[in-house]
């Protein structure tokens, strides 16, 4: 028995809007610059979903480790994180947490 390839899940242009939270233009503007990969049947514009996916992981910028860096931090507070921030807190050390 041959084997058969699934279709893929085509999706409007509105259903992408509404996956990547962009208004109509900028959702096929991305169509015209090819940034996403799309499928023409007659007039209609549809948008493969797996590519969606793809462009959404393309364009995925990944968190810094520590957002707010060590600087300014005693020694001790670089080594134990958050808990030693929450310490000096609690000690009404001025400019934190005041």
């Amino acid at each position: 028995m041959p084997e058969t390839k699934a279709t893929p899940t085509l999706l409007t242009a509105r259903e992408v809007q509404v996956r990547l939270r962009l208004g109509r233009n900028s959702v096929y503007g991305l169509a015209k610059k090819r940034e996403i990969t799309t499928v023409k049947i007659g007039a209609k514009l549809l948008f493969p979903e797996a590519e969606v996916d793809a462009f959404i992981r393309r364009n995925t910028v990944p968190a810094k480790r520590n957002f707010f860096g060590t600087r300014g931090l005693s020694q001790r507070e670089r080594s134990f994180g958050s808990s030693a921030i929450h310490t000096t807190q609690d000690k009404g050390v001025a400019g934190v947490g005041q």
